[in-house]
Formats: structure tokens, C-alpha cells, sequence
């Protein structure tokens, strides 16, 4: 043998050591645990989303419970390679350096006459619906075929945009559409790996843009109304189409929220749209396939939906290495951190720094990835005035960048500027924005407004961002606070017995005491100290 340990998924499922001992745990649970840890990328899973695949049908103390006793499990099967194995509060793990599979076409060990996981019977629907997609992987695969050259690859940024000037209205109101068409061609260009062109004319190999972007913008000088319009280019297929009205003439369109939320919207529509209309085989489009999933996991907000999401940008990293993908992996692994609310950190606080710093490196001038990474740094450190410094960096890269406003005014609030934050965050909220992490927006502006002293407010937008996400703690954690101190205490308890439920080490004594528990903006507001504890009962 190779000296590796070797996980073979091709037949029945195994795991060997590197003299041929077999190492496989008994039951089929502890199999199906060790296969997800073994298709992972790195061969690391978060524990709530292993407990949602394994015991999706069970409470989660019970899931939690299951886990445990299917590491103790494995670890049993390892005997004397029981290193092999490694768990903290937040993940489960294998090292991946000592192991190898036969999931790649081609390698040494695979049995090609057999199907992956034969004999493998978890009886859970979540288990199966994985392992359904997990042999559909595999399923146009042939027996190994002669080498043959490799395919020239396609060109990094492929994905080509254009947006057109109109020839509708007068010239104020062409050049006013061509810029807010080539805003939203701006904002496509820093989640999406494309080039944006003038005129595709000047290049002879590709006659026309994956993506045109027209705007036709038309007003009386006191009202106005913006059309915009997004099209595959090849088909004529359109993607997008909104329009908004304004007041004022079309020049002061440009600056106004409502326009900066309508070229945000497009975009994100359009990240959406791209994987279903392109071709796959095209490395950028694979890789918005997987980030457009890893943002819809993420907006779930719940231990399941951020992990797939960790998940699905480190998928769409290696399909097209676009700096975004590290700089959402570590915006979702701060998510982790703060929704856990405790437990040891360090090991994940050093790869959100090394996922921040590589994206940082890598999309330098990608004002997306900057503020990801300032929003990312500002929830998580102490010292506020180097991620301050990236958020205004990151608006100075794309003024009308509405992610980068946002954390621009969660950086004046960290650092005491209260009222020119709630100005920024408010004019946010004001874009009218159709975004799937609206609840997220809604919990900064929360935060905003606490700093700000407007606790009304703030407990209205904590509110929605409960509601539009159910199992989002940190919402929550405002609303105790903030329902408490408007003297609402049946509403109090209720987000107090919903944490109860959600968090698994949740306890009022470490809201009310424990200075690491993520409450620091209820802290610093005073909401913590004067809560009347007798009230919440036992």
C-alpha cells in the first residue's frame, strides 16, 4: 500500500489502514458520517450540518447526542489510529493528508465494476437525498479510457458584458441610463468573474457579450421613471427587467437610493440566472453555479445552511480561483463563530484570518471582496480601526456598492460615529432592495440603531430579520434585550426560550454575565446591565 490510510466508497464501503486493516465501524450510521467526511473538500464538516444529514428526523439535543456516540463509534474502530479523527465544538474532521480515496477517475484502488456505496443503508431522508446526488456524480463516468491531450482551457473572465447606450430620450437621459447600466455592469464584475466591455466589436473572436444591460431612463425634470432591462445576448432571452420612479431630473437619478438598490437587485438576480442559461463547462459559470447556492445556504442562517454554504464557495474556489469565494468562506465562517456563540474559537479565527487575507491579496481592487472581508474583521476583532479602514477603501473602490455602504456604517458605528452610521445603514434600508439576505441587512441596521439609541427601531428590524429567518440567533439575542427594556416581557421570554431551543449551551447567566457571549452592542448600550432578571422567571 501507499502507506495512507485508504476510504473506499466503490463497492462496500471501507475504511483501511495502511497495512490492510479494516478499520470500518460497525454500524451504518457511523459508515454514512465517515463517507460525508470523506467528500468533503478538506474532509471537514460542521457538527450541526453532519446532525442534520444523520438525524434530521430528531430534536437537536438528540441529534447532538447521536453524533457523540457515533464518534465514540469510530474512534473505537480506529483503536491506535484514533488521531486520525478529530472533533472541536463547531466541526468534525479527518486529516486529510492520511487519507486517500477512490473518488477520482482513474485511481489505483477503484473497483469500476462496482457502484459507489453499495451497501450502505442510512435510513434518513436528508442521508439519502445526499447520497442520490452523491451516485448521480458518478454516473456518466466510463470505464478509464487511453490518456488523451488535455483540452485547451477556457480563458480566465470568459464571461463578457456589455452595456448599451440607448438611443431613446435625450442625451441626459442616454448618458444617465448608459451609467446605471454600467453600475450594475460594475457590480456583476465583482461577484462574477467577467470582463466588461464598451464595444465587443474591437475583439474578432467573440462577436457578441454573454450579457447586454440596458437602461432607458425617461422624466419631465420633477419625476421620472428608470426601465432597466437584462439580456442573454446570444438568444435574446431576458433575465432581468424592473423599472422604478423617481422625483427630481434624470442627472440626480444616478445618486439617488432607490436607483443604487435597483442596479444591487439586478445583480444579484443576474448571479442567479448566469448558471442556468450558460454553459458549465466554462470554469467563471460553474463557479457562479456554486456560489449562487452558497448564497442561498447562507441566508438560511441555520447551522445546516451555513456549513453547505462554507461548502459550496470552497466548490466554486476551485473551479475559478475569483478571490469572492475566499472572502464569502470567511464572511460564513464568522457567521458560524457568532450563531455559536462560544465554545473554542481559535482554530476558526485563524482561517477566517487566512481566508481574509488571501481574498485580500488575490481581489485587491474588488470593492465586494474588501467589504466582505472589513464586515467580516469588524465582527470579529477588538481593535475596530484597521477593518474601519477597509470599509472605506472598499467605498472608495465602488461608491454605489450598497454591501460596501452597509459596512461602512457598521464601522462608524463600531467606532462611536453613531449618527453618520444610522445615516448610511438607513439610507440602505431605503433602497428598496430585493436581496436574499435581507434579514442580515435588517440585523445591521438593528445594531446600528441600538448604538444610535433608537431602540424602537432597532427592535423592529430585529424583528423582520427573525421572521424572514427563523433560526437566526443573533437577531434574537437584540430582541430579549430590547423587548425587555419596552417592557414587552411576554415577547422577552418567547426569544429567550427560542434561544434556549436553538443554541444547545444557551443559558441566561451567560447572556447576563459571560463578556464573551455575542451581545457586545447590547453591552455597550447599557441594555445588559439594567435587564430585570426576576422577570424572565427560572
Amino acid at each position: 500500500m501507499t502507506g495512507k490510510f485508504r476510504m473506499v466508497y466503490f463497492g462496500s464501503f471501507s475504511l483501511l489502514s495502511p497495512d490492510g486493516g479494516n478499520l470500518t465501524p460497525r454500524s451504518n450510521k457511523a459508515k454514512g458520517l465517515l463517507a460525508l467526511l470523506g467528500d468533503a473538500t478538506d474532509m471537514r464538516r460542521g457538527r450541526r450540518w453532519l446532525e442534520s444529514q444523520l438525524w434530521s428526523d430528531r430534536a437537536p439535543a438528540q441529534a447532538s447526542g447521536s453524533l457523540r456516540q457515533a464518534l465514540i463509534e469510530i474512534r473505537t474502530a480506529l483503536g491506535e489510529h484514533a488521531d486520525l479523527l478529530g472533533s472541536n465544538r463547531l466541526e468534525v474532521w479527518l486529516e486529510a493528508g492520511r487519507i486517500e480515496t477512490d473518488l477520482e477517475p482513474g485511481t489505483a484502488f477503484r473497483q469500476t465494476h462496482r457502484e459507489p456505496l453499495e451497501s450502505l443503508d442510512v435510513r434518513d431522508e436528508a442521508f439519502e437525498d445526499w447520497m442520490r446526488a452523491f451516485r448521480a456524480r458518478f454516473e456518466t463516468e466510463a470505464e478509464p479510457r487511453p490518456p488523451v491531450a488535455a483540452p485547451t482551457p477556457l480563458p480566465k473572465s470568459s464571461y463578457s458584458i456589455r452595456a448599451v447606450m440607448t438611443d431613446c430620450g435625450t442625451s441626459a437621459e442616454r448618458i444617465t441610463g448608459h451609467i446605471i447600466a454600467d453600475q450594475v455592469a460594475r457590480n456583476l464584475e465583482e461577484q462574477l468573474t467577467t470582463r466588461r466591455f464598451a464595444n465587443l466589436g474591437r475583439d474578432p473572436k467573440q462577436a457578441l457579450p454573454d450579457l447586454e444591460i440596458r437602461c432607458e431612463v425617461a422624466d419631465d425634470g420633477a419625476r421620472g421613471v428608470v426601465f432597466l432591462r437584462i439580456e442573454h445576448a446570444r438568444d435574446g432571452r431576458v433575465l432581468f427587467s424592473q423599472h422604478r420612479t423617481l422625483t427630481g431630473s434624470a442627472t440626480e437619478a444616478i445618486s439617488q437610493g432607490v436607483i443604487v438598490g435597483l442596479a444591487h437587485s439586478a445583480a444579484l438576480r443576474i448571479l442567479h440566472r448566469v448558471p442556468a442559461v450558460g454553459d458549465l463547462s466554462r470554469p467563471e459559470i460553474a463557479a457562479a453555479g456554486f456560489g449562487s447556492l452558497g448564497l442561498r445556504n447562507l441566508a438560511r442562517f441555520d447551522p445546516a445552511g451555513l456549513d453547505g454554504a462554507q461548502g459550496m464557495f470552497a466548490h466554486a474556489y476551485e473551479r475559478d480561483a475569483n478571490g469572492i469565494y475566499l472572502a464569502w468562506r470567511a464572511f460564513a465562517r464568522m457567521a458560524q463563530l457568532v450563531e455559536g456563540g462560544g465554545g473554542d474559537a481559535r482554530p476558526c479565527l485563524e482561517e477566517v484570518q487566512k481566508l481574509g487575507g488571501d481574498a485580500l491579496q488575490q481581489s485587491a481592487d474588488n470593492g465586494f471582496a474588501v467589504s466582505l472581508v472589513a464586515l467580516t474583521r469588524i465582527m470579529l476583532e477588538d481593535d475596530l480601526s484597521a477593518p474601519a479602514a477597509l470599509a472605506e477603501r472598499a467605498i472608495l473602490l465602488n461608491s454605489n456598492n450598497l454591501f460596501a455602504r452597509q459596512t461602512l456604517a457598521v464601522a462608524h458605528s463600531a467606532v462611536g460615529d453613531t449618527e453618520t452610521a444610522y445615516q448610511l445603514s438607513l439610507s440602505c434600508r431605503q433602497s428598496e432592495t430585493d436581496d436574499d439576505l435581507g434579514h442580515l441587512w435588517d440585523l445591521y441596521h438593528a445594531l446600528v440603531c441600538i448604538s444610535s439609541g433608537r431602540l424602537d427601531e432597532a427592535r423592529v428590524a430585529a424583528t423582520r430579520a427573525s421572521r424572514a429567518a427563523p433560526r437566526f440567533v443573533a437577531p434574537r439575542r437584540q430582541l430579549v434585550a430590547l423587548c425587555a427594556h419596552a417592557g414587552d416581557m411576554a415577547a422577552a421570554r418567547s426569544h429567550l426560550a427560542e434561544l434556549q431551543r436553538l443554541e444547545q449551551d444557551f443559558s441566561l447567566d451567560r447572556y447576563l454575565q459571560d463578556p464573551a457571549y455575542p451581545v457586545l452592542t447590547l453591552r455597550r448600550a447599557g441594555l445588559i446591565d439594567t435587564l430585570p432578571r426576576g422577570d424572565f422567571g427560572d
